[in-house]
């Protein structure tokens, strides 16, 4: 038998080992290993920072050769494949377009042996990214549907429930933490960690740093960073720069967290790693921001608001427009009355779209931050029956969380 595996997408995307298929007549098996080599090659490439259209060059020739004889288990491995390369490169809508197309193809016919199509690892690798999707958009009725049919089509015991399995606890640990709510994210590590250590060790980080647990917290991202330059896993690099940055900001080092998120977006865009070379800026913008200059922050990032806007997670659209609107309040500060009067009405519609994509969510933390804002904006500007409603709705979500949190300024 011939394994190969996909690329490793972001935040430990589904890996996809598959068998060489039984041969068709239509193929002689160098033909087949030919089919498989290229496959191969493509995932070699994502890894190594290729292009995407480079990539795709590639499986084309042998796409048209699988699609003629319609061989459908090498069909679905490329469909699978594709997918993990757009979520890579942070473009989520062709990375659902691929799914969608996997998932409706008309071909669930028995193939060899009597497997369903609809059992292999591609079909289950292809529900694996579109729960994951509609998580990033709040969906999570969608969500569940999805991780049902693949509970029900790949119980606990078969081989590929490990896919569904991991896919579950991260977007469970992912609300936990969005939710502020760190006690019901950290059982989740625990088993995160059984089924993938380097996700687990990277998610273990973020609780501690989340409960203030800084040196513990520093000691793993050490140990997990010297890990991935090892084994050249490049997303998990980037996203343990990120965390290690945010560790910075939390001793008042926003200066000592720069060349680190300069080396960061460096290697996110040697890669083509779209999305994380927005969430990189998007560090890199909070960080100016901190260090007093608003104009520099701003500017930095609009450069990430359209990718973001476009293809990110409805919590990355929110935090987003939240920086963008303490930049254009921090901006008002040094404007004459009717430039900084315009400035602070940007900073007012910023805020609005912020706490519907937060509404989306029920990110309470988070629109507790946007109210608070609100409220001294609309202080600013003389509207108080608007100021007390903001004010009122803040005054609700403190009582109600129960928790101070992390302060405003203080957080991304």
């Amino acid at each position: 038998n011939v394994h190969f595996s996909t690329i490793s997408c972001i935040q430990s995307r589904c890996l996809l080992s598959l068998k060489l298929p039984s041969l068709s007549l239509s193929l002689s098996p160098s033909q087949y290993l030919v089919s498989l080599g290229i496959q191969s090659l493509v995932q070699q490439g994502a890894v190594q920072g290729k292009t995407a259209h480079e990539l795709m060059d590639a499986l084309k020739d042998t796409d048209i050769l699988h699609w003629k004889h319609s061989l459908s288990e090498l069909i679905d491995i490329s469909l699978a494949q594709t997918t993990s390369i757009w979520r890579m490169y942070g473009k989520s809508t062709m990375a659902q377009q691929q799914a969608q197309l996997l998932l409706n193809m008309n071909s669930l016919e028995q193939v060899n042996f009597g497997v369903q199509q609809n059992n292999t690892e591609a079909f289950a690798v292809a529900l694996c990214h579109l729960a994951e999707l509609h998580a990033e958009q709040g969906l999570y009725g969608a969500v569940s549907e999805v991780l049902k049919h693949l509970k029900e089509q790949f119980p606990p015991h078969t081989q590929h429930a490990k896919l569904w399995m991991l896919c579950d606890l991260k977007i469970q640990f992912d609300r936990a933490m969005n939710d502020g709510k760190y006690h019901l994210a950290e059982p989740h590590v625990t088993a995160i960690a059984a089924l993938n250590k380097t996700e687990g060790l990277y998610r273990k980080a973020q609780v501690l740093k989340a409960l203030n647990r800084t040196t513990e917290a520093y000691s793993i991202l050490q140990r997990l960073q010297l890990y991935c330059e090892k084994t050249k896993y490049t997303e998990m690099i980037i996203r343990v720069m990120l965390v290690t940055a945010e560790l910075h900001w939390e001793s008042s080092g926003f200066a000592t967290a720069l060349p680190l998120l300069l080396q960061a977006l460096a290697l996110a865009r040697q890669h083509h790693l779209q999305a994380l070379a927005s969430e990189t800026i998007l560090h890199l913008a909070f960080t100016q921001l901190m260090l007093g200059v608003p104009e520099q922050a701003l500017g930095v990032l609009h450069e990430a608001m359209e990718p973001i806007l476009a293809h990110g997670a409805v919590m990355d659209k929110g935090r987003a427009l939240l920086l963008a609107a303490r930049c254009q309040m921090a901006m008002a500060g040094t404007r004459s009355n009717g430039q900084r009067h315009a400035a602070l009405g940007l900073a007012v519609q910023s805020l609005g779209e912020a706490a519907a994509y937060f509404s989306m969510l029920d990110c309470k933390e988070r629109l507790r931050d946007v109210h608070y804002l609100q409220a001294r904006l609309h202080h600013t500007l003389g509207q108080t029956p608007q100021r007390n409603k903001c004010a009122m709705l803040f005054r609700l979500l403190d009582q109600e969380l129960q928790a101070p949190g992390a302060a405003v300024a203080m957080r991304l």
